[in-house]
């Protein structure tokens, strides 16, 4: 019996391996086992990895920071005004305002008349491939943004109100949200609209109906000189869990704030996209000894992005000491998946038959049923 368990799942392999075959667009490597030997079909062809290049964008972070890492916020004081200084914290959410609130009482019981929001840490920046729909998929990078800068919100009895119990209705919740035609009781998330300026306020206004129960003006401006330094709060979760939830929901904000904040060398007053690039460049050749790279943003949005199945299984190479941050699948894949329109691809690990686990990238760059990539790994796996 288990000899034609085994001949089925490498008939089945065989198959998916001719599927990958059929187009120039495709290409696959997979490390070998001790009953089969490496796979590999234009495995030095650089094609569209899509959310696969995430892979990269962790290892490099944590080469940058460390796991242990948390990102920073800070918060100032001057005549009564309260100045939040947003440093790219990519998950600055409800939850943690909340934290955060509690933070800023200690310090200041004192009356607070009004709040301002300095988001100049990071410029406007529109990424390649980062599209200006209304889904979360496309919220801009900000230095300061809450709910990784997306809005949730619903029509109770005609009202826009917030549809999360943890997130106060504020005047951006029902100006953003009066624009959409909601059946009563029916919420919808959306990426934040607008700029820069909009997500520092949407964050100003959600902190100050957590931090007082009075009306507190409102606005974006740098923080004065001479302002002092009340509070730096350190985000309550480490970079390794932030990898998790961008790998696991392969949340395109969180990937894009790592990517343009490792490359700021705190000699500028900002990020830049053109520095983030050059890093990520120079660290790869470092790591990997790639002469050039061909990469636009840090999480996979741009089809200018190249990557051969050989460059991520040299990823996959130095990232196996943390392979526990990528999704599982049927408890012997952990990989992660790329999806645009028209294209597919899936790299990490499968477990052999010895229980070692083993690299694998697959991508495919036309069009193919959804679960191909599942069912490739699966047939690896057996």
């Amino acid at each position: 019996m288990a000899g034609s368990v085994h001949a089925h799942a490498d008939n089945a392999l065989e198959r998916y391996l001719a599927e990958v075959s059929r187009s120039s667009k495709n290409a696959v490597f997979a490390e070998g086992t001790r009953y089969r030997d490496p796979i590999a079909i234009r495995e030095d062809t650089a094609l569209v990895p899509a959310s696969t290049l995430k892979v990269l964008t962790a290892y490099l972070a944590i080469k940058r920071w460390g796991l242990r890492h948390r990102f920073t916020t800070e918060f100032y004081l001057a005549d009564n005004t309260l100045w939040i200084k947003g440093l790219g914290d990519p998950y600055l959410t409800s939850e943690e305002l909340d934290i955060i609130a509690t933070q800023l009482r200690k310090r200041h019981p004192l009356a607070i008349k009004a709040i301002a929001a300095d988001n100049t840490y990071f410029p406007d920046i529109q990424l390649d491939g980062q599209g200006d729909s209304d889904n979360p998929y496309d919220a801009i990078n900000a230095a300061l943004s809450l709910n990784f800068n997306s809005l949730k919100f619903k029509r109770n009895n005609g009202k826009i109100v917030s549809a999360e119990p943890q997130t106060p209705t504020t005047t951006t919740t029902r100006t953003v949200g009066s624009n959409y035609r909601l059946t009563n009781g029916k919420s919808v998330r959306i990426s934040l609209p607008g700029d820069r300026d909009s997500a520092a306020r949407y964050f100003a206004e959600v902190l100050a109906q957590k931090l007082t129960n009075q009306p507190v003006p409102v606005k974006v401006a740098s923080v004065p000189p001479g302002a002092r330094l009340i509070y730096r709060h350190r985000n309550s979760h480490t970079l390794e869990e932030v990898l998790v939830g961008m790998l696991k929901y392969s949340n395109n904000f969180i990937a894009n704030q790592l990517f343009l904040m490792m490359g700021h060398n705190g000699r500028t007053r900002q990020v830049s996209l053109e520095a983030a690039q050059q890093y990520v460049q120079t660290q790869s050749e470092i790591t990997f000894g790639w002469p050039s790279l061909a990469i636009f943003e840090g999480a996979g949005l741009s089809r200018q992005n190249r990557l051969s199945a050989q460059q991520l299984i040299d990823i996959l190479e130095v990232f196996r000491p943390w392979r526990h941050l990528l999704p599982a699948h049927n408890g012997k894949v952990r990989a992660k998946t790329g999806t645009l329109s028209g294209v597919r691809t899936y790299a990490g690990y499968y477990q052999d038959q010895d229980a070692q686990w083993r690299s694998f990238a697959l991508l495919l760059n036309k069009p193919i049923t959804y679960r191909f990539r599942y069912r490739f790994a699966e047939s690896l796996a057996h």
